[in-house]
């Protein structure tokens, strides 16, 4: 069977970026942007246009503990919940596919967790993030 499609995005190729230094200790980020729309109806029963609502946007980080740490040495106070709105880009890259970069605006931090169990050999953190919005560069 032939290689279709070739090389594939992958969690090998993403690199983040966090208050201007790379992130090794990134297990996973995620981010959603959605609209409230709804069918407007008049005279019968079907619609007869559609309106818009705002735009919301959802994010979070897990990050492993260590990193955490050291987002906390450099934050106002050692608190992350203290520092000032921030950007997060994610590149995909690599040799064989095409660069794409995406920039998280305005974020901050909402919540500063721990959670560790006996028996870990890692501690996993997800840290839920407000954004303000994010725009993909191609």
């Amino acid at each position: 069977m032939a290689l279709v499609n070739g090389i594939n995005y992958s969690w090998g190729n993403i690199s983040v970026v966090l208050l201007g230094a790379p992130l090794i200790g990134v297990t996973k980020i995620s981010f959603n942007e959605k609209q409230a729309k709804e069918n407007i109806y008049g005279i019968g029963t079907q619609p007869i246009s559609r309106g818009y609502g705002n735009s919301e946007y959802e994010a979070s980080i897990t990050l492993l503990y260590d990193e955490i740490v050291r987002i906390k040495a450099a934050a106002p106070n050692n608190r992350i919940l203290d520092i000032a709105p921030f950007e997060i880009t994610v590149i995909w890259g690599g040799t064989r596919v095409a660069p794409i970069k995406t920039i998280l605006q305005m974020c901050e931090f909402m919540e500063d967790p721990f959670e560790g169990n006996q028996g870990d050999t890692k501690h996993e953190i997800t840290i839920p993030l407000v954004i303000g919005g994010y725009k993909s560069v191609v």
